[in-house]
């Protein structure tokens, strides 16, 4: 069976990976003018260059690429940030026009890049056949070659079934009848999707010798299933998949002491699935999502937090804090828990050797929404500190990388999933970890409905920005209460002489849309068109 267009993807993976890739250690390949199928098979190097490319999704879903609809940042369509009216077109693009518009569906926006996956898919089942049917080197080689194209193989599948609920499994190649085949249900896609992560985990190494720094480990799979079980709430295979993590903990991974270092370490041990970039190949995050007063012109200041957010971050005594408060109300940024200040750029945050100013007027300054145009500032009054790459010049990328699955993520969905179980206790165990290294007093209570609300609104400040607020909202089922019919809101804040006036205002213009059958997107119509077995999701 020949494979089609393997010529034309390896010539054009070959000249990205010229060019840098995930971890540039074990990238060298010798330079030639043309590729044919056979050059994939004829070496080892040449194998595992054209698996380097199954690696990008995993930083692509995250807030340093683009994917969803042509943004970075899929917590803009949660509680947590708003992105400015003026980003990607008229009323702030496709994340404004999606949360603020009933607007999805078959033949429109579905927050999720369909075709895409099923793509990429396509190419892992090609790989696999081309390993299984043309390779001549050892069985170990092909072993661990098979359980990374496996790992992404329910990686993507993963991605889909999280968007629209039960898929069509697609785990081989078979000719034209490929294309005629019906969905399986949510629960046949996580059997799936679980063998193709225990493959992976069983037959990769806990390490890899320096030279494949930055390749998948058993630990970064066992984190990765954390998450997923936790979304198919097959709740101790969550726990077991983390502890296969925390068992390696102060020897493969640990917290950082300090939570600002995170992403400003290129090799931290909190990452526990991280994707290192390299030579050419990098992001512009800090270019995006800087504060106006980081350069003159082009696009900046994209989004920023939500007052939502920045009201959960609590008081250095691990109290609220409350905006009844007088004294909280006179000096709103004083005394709160480490994470707000690695996290958020605030009115009188010291930022690269100055002081960020974002009342109305200030070098940073605030604008209203509905008002906004291009200039770049907050609609919020708050601008997005963590992850931001303070030392990357503001006309390159950069190399930071990214952590997709932290520690700190694998001991919460340990707490949340042994809560789930009933298990209030052991659950604690873990999530004070957490909250340790923020400096906050350590939880008590172990009443399996008070300990939810407590494990969620702490996942809501450990991971914010990173891209999981949206994703945990609907599979807690609480989006249609947090996002429907309501608006966010920011401070507008005055400068008066000395002091400052702090004005809570909306930073939407209508209220929100998220509708019951959102929670289960629909599959896009030409899908339904071109496969007869294939139904439309219920409630589309």
């Amino acid at each position: 069976m020949k494979i089609r267009n393997f010529k034309y993807q390896l010539l054009a993976l070959f000249t990205l990976l010229l060019l840098g890739a995930c971890s540039e250690e074990y990238l060298n390949p010798e330079p030639r003018t043309v590729y044919t199928e056979a050059e994939i098979w004829k070496t080892k190097e040449n194998t595992y260059l054209y698996i380097n490319g199954f690696y990008k999704p995993i930083y692509e879903y995250g807030p340093y690429g683009k994917k969803y609809a042509g943004v970075a940042l899929n917590d803009g369509f949660s509680d947590i940030v708003k992105y400015n009216q003026h980003v990607m077109g008229a009323n702030g693009g496709d994340v404004n026009k999606t949360i603020l518009n009933p607007i999805i569906s078959p033949t429109g926006i579905v927050l999720s890049d369909y075709q895409y996956e099923y793509n990429r898919i396509r190419r892992i089942n090609e790989f696999l056949y081309g390993l299984e049917n043309y390779v001549t080197y050892s069985n170990e080689d092909k072993v661990l070659m098979e359980a990374q194209a496996r790992f992404f193989r329910g990686f993507l599948h993963f991605m889909l079934v999280r968007s629209h609920g039960g898929i069509i499994i697609r785990d081989y190649i078979d000719g034209p009848n490929e294309a005629y085949k019906a969905r399986s249900t949510e629960s046949e896609c996580y059997d799936f999707i679980t063998k193709e992560l225990d493959f992976a985990a069983e037959n990769l190494p806990a390490q890899w010798e320096a030279a494949s720094l930055g390749r998948l480990t058993k630990g970064a799979v066992y984190g990765y299933k954390s998450r997923v079980m936790l979304y198919a709430e097959r709740w101790q295979e969550a726990v077991d998949a983390a502890e296969e993590v925390i068992k390696e903990e102060d020897n493969l991974y640990q917290l950082e002491s300090d939570y600002d270092k995170i992403f400003k370490t290129r090799d931290s041990k909190e990452g526990v699935l991280s994707y290192r970039f390299g030579g050419t190949l990098g992001h512009s995050f800090h270019q995006l999502y800087c504060p106006k007063g980081d350069k003159s012109e082009g696009v900046i200041g994209i989004a920023g937090p939500t007052l939502e957010m920045v009201d959960s971050y609590r008081m250095a005594d691990g109290s609220e804090f409350d905006w009844n408060n007088p004294e909280h109300a006179a000096n709103p940024y004083a005394n709160r828990e480490p994470r707000f200040y690695a996290s958020v750029l605030y009115n009188g945050a010291s930022w690269k050797g100055r002081t960020i100013e974002t009342f109305v007027g200030g070098q940073d300054g605030f604008e209203p929404y509905a008002a906004q145009q291009s200039s770049g500032g907050t609609t919020t009054g708050y601008y997005i500190r963590k992850m931001l790459d303070e030392n990357a010049p503001m006309d390159q990328v950069s190399a930071q990388t990214w952590y997709e699955v932290r520690y700190a993520e694998v001991l919460l969905n340990h707490a949340e999933a042994l809560n789930e179980l009933g298990r209030g206790e052991d659950a604690l165990v873990s999530l004070n970890k957490v909250r340790t290294r923020a400096k906050l007093p350590k939880i008590t209570v172990s009443d399996k409905e008070a300990l939810r609300e407590i494990i969620r609104e702490e996942r809501k400040v450990e991971l914010a920005f990173e891209g999981q607020r949206y994703w945990d909202l609907r599979r807690w089922k609480l989006a249609t209460e947090v996002l429907n019919g309501v608006r966010m809101h920011g401070t507008k804040i005055t400068k008066d002489g000395d002091s400052f006036i702090y004005e809570t205002v909306e930073c939407d213009d209508k209220d929100r849309v998220f509708k019951e059958s959102y929670y289960k997107l629909p599959v896009p119509q030409n899908e339904i068109d071109n496969n007869p077995l294939c139904k439309q999701t219920p409630l589309w």
